[in-house]
């Protein structure tokens, strides 16, 4: 992978942890935290966001840097399936610590720097992951942005 590309992806996460930890409220959030896998080994969570209130919710969003108009048509699902394994793995640990009582639920999602340009293939990219109930966000969407 070329420098420059894995300098603008850590470009982009700092800009997303950021932004959305910027004004946070009735939560607390950690960038890059350490987080034990099923496995025993462990693995560092992009964005962790706690929600207190009458129920505890933990949301776990991996930022990827993908342009998806860039990679070929041939290669994005195995590159999307890559990324929900990845989230995955840290979900299911924390189901393990909400069955604990850690918490009362548990969100994951896939943040992307925008929508492909493709319909069919924003559509694919949503339907899949719906499929295990993981959220995508698409980063020119929101309105938290720095």
């Amino acid at each position: 992978m070329p420098v420059e590309r894995l300098v603008a992806g850590q470009a982009f996460h700092r800009t997303v942890q950021h932004a959305f930890l910027t004004g946070l409220t009735g939560a607390v959030g950690f960038p890059e935290r350490r987080w034990r896998l099923i496995t025993g080994r462990h693995g560092r969570l992009d964005l962790a966001v706690e929600v207190d209130g009458s129920e505890q919710m933990l949301v776990i969003i991996e930022i990827k840097g993908t342009d998806w108009d860039k990679i070929p048509a041939a290669r994005q699902m195995r590159n999307l399936r890559r990324h929900l394994r990845q989230l995955q793995g840290y979900l299911d640990t924390a189901i393990e610590e909400m069955e604990a009582g850690a918490w009362t639920g548990i969100v994951g999602s896939l943040l992307y720097p925008a929508r492909p340009a493709s319909k069919e293939t924003q559509d694919k990219i949503e339907a899949i992951a719906g499929e295990q109930a993981i959220m995508v966000t698409w980063y020119d969407d929101v309105n938290w942005r720095g």
